[in-house]
């Protein structure tokens, strides 16, 4: 769970408030107008949205890129951190403990055009019984569900060398992701399970995460700063890319794109 409280139970009141945002939308027979669909989301509780999603615990509601102070306290804590050497472990917990989930769900935003409807993440997704991705992203397009399986590395240390190929940092990375590919080949029905971990009680798994589609499957590292990336990185990058779906980026991309955040308003 990435909250407090459990999502797939609602309280009385918002079993209601979801009632009246539902009749009020049926009884629009001949379609709605942008102000009464306006009207419809004013009318829906927040925990709503969860409800009704896929999984209720893991559902990134959108309205929290409305509090532009929240994300200037979450840019401002997040690199504070960053430079003072801290390791992957230390930012993990400074996002999970704060709920700042929206620095890893920028991720979708910085690095993917899926054409988003909603999106999900998952702390520590379980590849049992040997590996554990730091996050997992869903995210739901007119074309079904993506996921972006996301290993963080450390933001200080050996991330390139001196010619600009990849170090310690990011070979570590890549090291992972193979793992967790041949993981995902050799047990997908396994992964199913994992999904039915999460999965509320209002929406069945989708038909696409219960079979093996490698091109909804994708892979991302986050390691380093600006500053280490080089123009042969740069290189390296895109190719890693084109050739093996693997985005590699540094912690300032995903500064970068909490600030668009106030400007867009969405993933």
């Amino acid at each position: 769970m990435l909250y407090d409280r459990d999502y797939r139970i609602l309280n009385a009141k918002e079993e209601l408030q979801l009632q009246r945002a539902h009749q009020y939308l049926a009884s629009k027979k001949n379609g709605f107008t942008v102000a009464q669909l306006f009207r419809y989301h004013k009318m829906m509780p927040e925990a709503g949205y969860h409800f009704e999603s896929i999984f209720p615990n893991n559902y990134l509601n959108i309205d929290e890129l409305d509090n532009h102070d929240r994300l200037d306290i979450a840019c401002t804590s997040f690199l504070s951190l960053i430079e003072q050497q801290a390791t992957e472990r230390e930012i993990i917990n400074l996002i999970n403990k704060n709920k700042y989930y929206f620095i890893i769900g920028s991720i979708l935003k910085s690095s993917y055009s899926f054409g988003y409807h909603c999106a999900y993440a998952i702390k520590e997704f379980a590849l049992p019984p040997n590996f554990i991705a730091d996050y997992l992203l869903i995210d739901k397009s007119s074309s079904g569900h993506q996921l972006v399986f996301v290993e963080l590395e450390s933001p200080n240390g050996t991330i390139v060398n001196a010619d600009g190929t990849f170090g310690n940092s990011i070979r570590k990375g890549l090291k992972q992701i193979e793992d967790w590919d041949e993981w995902i080949d050799g047990n997908f029905s396994h992964l199913r399970l994992q999904f039915q971990k999460y999965l509320g009680t209002h929406t069945p798994l989708p038909d696409e995460l219960m079979t093996l589609d490698k091109t909804r499957i994708h892979y991302t590292i986050v390691a380093g700063r600006r500053k280490d990336f080089k123009e042969k990185t740069y290189r390296l990058q895109r190719k890693l890319k084109k050739e093996n779906d693997i985005t590699l980026l540094h912690y300032d991309n995903l500064i970068d794109t909490v600030q668009l955040f106030k400007r867009s308003g969405n993933y």
